[in-house]
């Protein structure tokens, strides 16, 4: 898998987004993601910033991830779900999420 479209994935994020933070095209995003076009190196700076992982680890170079320990097993649907709260729910849902893992 693309290593753009792994760590987008996982953070949750659409391709829009994607291609706000690194200030570019969603479809020039969309063609990094899919391997048509080669990155830029100002361009996957942007992105190993945003996503604190090194330059190596989004080039393929590296398979060690400084934030991916393990890709959560979450049922599609629920992803899906939460894609379609509001702010103030995702909001919540964290809050209540964080107060159950520092117990």
């Amino acid at each position: 898998m693309n290593r753009l479209k792994e760590l987008r994935e996982f953070h949750m994020l659409t391709q829009e987004q994607c291609a706000s933070i690194a200030y570019i095209s969603t479809k020039s995003y969309i063609r990094y993601e899919t391997g048509e076009r080669v990155m830029p190196l100002d361009v996957a700076v942007s992105f190993a910033q945003y996503y604190k992982e090194s330059l190596d680890y989004i080039a393929g170079i590296s398979d060690i991830s400084q934030n991916i320990t393990k890709k959560p097993e979450i049922n599609p649907k629920l992803m899906f779900a939460l894609r379609n709260f509001s702010d103030k729910q995702q909001q919540d849902l964290a809050d209540f999420l964080n107060s159950m893992y520092k117990k």
